[in-house]
């Protein structure tokens, strides 16, 4: 299944983030959009999805596959965008 997304909205304070993403199924676009709720955690991958369908919770749900490649980008690419700052490479 191919989705399109079509709203992302995060936001952050000194110590976490949240937020959802909304994607559109572009063959049935009168469907309504599946919506991921995204939350701050303590430990890698330092983010918890829930999906807003309560039957569409497994990881490999086409929606919570999609929002976690996309929040694993922005922590690994412009971690910035979430109030945080990028890995130092020193320490690893």
């Amino acid at each position: 299944m191919m989705l399109q997304l079509l709203s992302m909205t995060l936001a952050f304070d000194d110590t976490r983030f949240f937020g959802s993403v909304m994607f559109t199924n572009p063959t049935h676009p009168n469907d309504k959009p599946s919506v991921v709720l995204i939350d701050h955690a303590d430990q890698a991958p330092w983010f918890r999805l829930s999906n807003v369908d309560p039957d569409a919770q497994d990881p490999s749900d086409p929606a919570m596959a999609e929002a976690d490649r996309i929040m694993r980008f922005i922590l690994t690419w412009a971690p910035e965008r979430l109030g945080r700052t990028r890995p130092d490479p020193q320490q690893h």
